[in-house]
């Protein structure tokens, strides 16, 4: 929601509950189906409901090539001729990493500015993503696989401008 010139927001886990604003009684309704201009459900206040733009689309290809990128490291490196056995369990353990700390989508909230979308770590969800447990898993693999890129070794926020 936004009221003038801040921001809150309405969080419910029932689906049928989703609705930020109480409506109007008095005005007309609406044509777009749910009321975008009413009561905030959190504050009480009179706002609207603002929605956040959707992730960049460099920032998600950058998660995405991160990923592509470690899956195909661990891979080769799994797949060297006389692997020891600390090899494939090391390989087997970043597989289990890379699922257990894949990215998700979430919608932050910092003090009176807009609301934005961002890909966090699902594992750490405070991190960026890759959040720092990807990073050093990655790190090692950077030496005997190509296209790893330098930005992976540090936080996205701090290698994209906060972005």
């Amino acid at each position: 929601m936004q009221h003038a010139d801040r921001f809150c927001s309405w969080y419910s886990s029932d689906p049928a509950d989703q609705i930020p604003v109480t409506p109007d009684w008095w005005g007309p309704a609406e044509e777009t189906g749910w009321p975008h201009v009413g009561e905030c459900r959190n504050c009480g206040e009179r706002g609207h409901v603002w929605t956040p733009p959707p992730i960049a689309p460099e920032v998600r290809d950058n998660a995405s090539a991160f990923a592509r990128w470690m899956r195909e490291a661990i891979s080769h490196q799994a797949g060297r001729l006389g692997g020891s056995a600390f090899v494939a369990h090391r390989t087997e353990a970043d597989v289990a990493l890379m699922d257990w700390h894949g990215p998700t989508e979430m919608i932050m909230m910092e003090g009176a500015n807009p609301p934005r979308r961002v890909l966090r770590c699902r594992e750490c969800s405070s991190a960026d993503y890759p959040c720092r447990t990807l990073r050093m898993a990655a790190a090692p693999y950077r030496f005997d696989y190509p296209g790893h890129r330098m930005e992976w070794l540090w936080a996205a926020s701090s290698s994209a401008g906060g972005v």
